[in-house]
């Protein structure tokens, strides 16, 4: 079972803040298993159930973009991350979810004009062709922490996609669940992740 953690929503004409996932998701998931993880249940009660963790995009981290929504996602996805990194479960981030992992690992991100469009050129490092990935992120990673290697890069010199050196972390500032044919970089990291997942 992979656990998805969801983006949060202020909805001012009810009073509350929604949890919320894009119904790509389901879409993008198909057969596979999956839980939704609902920042109002403590992460502990999950464990015993999930055997891998996305953490899907929406909102921003609290250090770009200090917001109470922001800080709360942040505190509950740090324990979610030192979880996995204790029992070495598979994790990946996509953009907000890959703006997370690498600011956990010290890594130095900054806002960026221009990184919403759905054709944004990156280099795939294994082969070193380009590739066209969508982009929906206000900030880039500009250069990974410790343990973190690069995958993808930006024309710009950002890092598009990213893994950890020695665990089964990887981060892609893309939408994988939003590629109508998924691209090759993505089949990459999806492949390898599941490969993890299935261990």
């Amino acid at each position: 079972m992979i656990g998805i953690t969801q983006r949060l929503e202020e909805n001012p004409s009810y009073y509350e803040i929604r949890e919320a996932l894009s119904c790509e998701w389901g879409e993008f998931f198909n057969d596979l298993d999956f839980l939704p993880l609902s920042y109002s249940v403590p992460f502990e009660r999950y464990v015993e159930k999930i055997n891998a963790v996305i953490f899907s995009g929406g909102n921003d981290l609290y250090a770009l973009n200090p917001q109470t929504i922001n800080k709360k996602r942040d505190a509950y996805e740090t324990k979610i991350i030192k979880h996995c990194l204790k029992k070495k479960l598979p994790l990946l981030g996509i953009c907000r979810g890959a703006q997370m992992i690498a600011h956990f690992f010290d890594s130095t991100l900054c806002q960026k004009n221009h990184h919403i469009t759905p054709a944004h050129p990156i280099v795939l490092l294994e082969d070193n062709n380009e590739y066209d990935v969508n982009s929906y992120h206000n900030f880039a990673i500009t250069k990974l922490g410790e343990n973190l290697i690069p995958l993808a890069l930006g024309k710009d010199g950002s890092i598009e996609a990213y893994q950890h050196n020695s665990l089964p972390i990887f981060g892609i500032m893309w939408h994988i669940e939003r590629e109508k044919t998924q691209t090759f970089p993505s089949q990459m990291i999806w492949k390898n992740f599941l490969k993890e997942v299935k261990r």
